[in-house]
């Protein structure tokens, strides 16, 4: 017996649901594409309250090395203030550090210095240049035409806070360094063991220039330093053009050892 077929009339009905289900699905295609890259655009900066508790030092770490949170970060200060003044309080105000979350709260209040000041970038650049020729008897200038980002260069604010940022993460890691070995655990040591590196070679900087200049460490005395720098990098009139610094590692200070030889390697020759 013959198959009876669809009439003409039940075809053209069934073609134009069809057609309309095509136009549905594809309009909701667009509409979650387009809110879904929305929620991509839109990543807000974290505060303190995001990393309390057990595991927020783990979702911190986890968030440093998200490149969208890290620009974030550098957008709202505040926030990153925060998030410092938090690690502050809770884990670093009374050294030395004796716990394993002691010590990663100082390794990632370094990095979080570094990474919303464009320290880290200045890290890379430093290990690419071969660390350990970069400050043996060179002057300023030749050291941070090398080693500083072409944007902070050519910022005067972005430039300080990199240098603030350098300067603080060095103080952490030397909270750090005294506490060492052992190592907490999760943590990549030999990456530590750079940073540090560069960080204590920005500050030995800092502290050859406010010698020659008879200043002191205090905030507005480092402020004519980094201004000074910043003139200097930019051919601008300036008062340190002919100092020249040591090698930093030569007579390196013993938390900055300590931290090398948990990384099983050695310092820059």
């Amino acid at each position: 017996m013959a198959k009876e077929c669809l009439s003409a009339k039940t075809m053209k009905r069934i073609g134009a649901i069809g057609a309309s289900i095509l136009v549905l699905l594809s309009g909701c295609s667009a509409f979650f594409q387009t809110n879904i890259l929305k929620g991509l655009d839109t990543v807000s900066a974290p505060t303190a309250s995001d990393y309390q508790g057990p595991g927020g030092l783990d979702k911190l770490q986890k968030d440093l090395s998200s490149p969208a949170i890290v620009a974030a970060l550098k957008a709202d200060p505040a926030a990153t203030a925060s998030i410092a003044a938090y690690l502050q309080t809770t884990y670093l105000s009374s050294p030395p550090l004796t716990t394993p979350d002691q010590q990663k709260a100082a390794i990632l209040y370094s990095d979080l210095c570094l990474k919303t000041t464009s320290g880290d970038q200045l890290v890379n650049n430093a290990v690419t240049l071969a660390l350990g020729g970069v400050g043996n008897n060179k002057t300023v200038l030749e050291i941070m035409q090398n080693i500083v980002p072409p944007a902070v260069a050519a910022d005067p604010v972005a430039f300080a806070a990199m240098v603030e940022g350098l300067l603080n993460a060095n103080d952490k890691y030397a909270l750090f360094g005294a506490s060492v070995p052992p190592a907490p655990a999760g943590m990549n040591m030999g990456d530590v063991a750079q940073k540090a590196a560069v960080a204590w070679m920005i500050r030995f900087v800092v502290n050859t220039l406010e010698a020659s200049l008879s200043l002191t460490d205090s905030s507005g005395d480092r402020s004519t330093v980094e201004a000074q720098m910043y003139a200097l990098l930019n051919n601008q009139p300036n008062s340190i053009s002919g100092v020249t610094v040591s090698d930093p590692y030569a007579s390196p200070p013993a938390w900055l050892t300590n931290i090398y030889t948990a990384a099983d390697t050695t310092l820059p020759t």
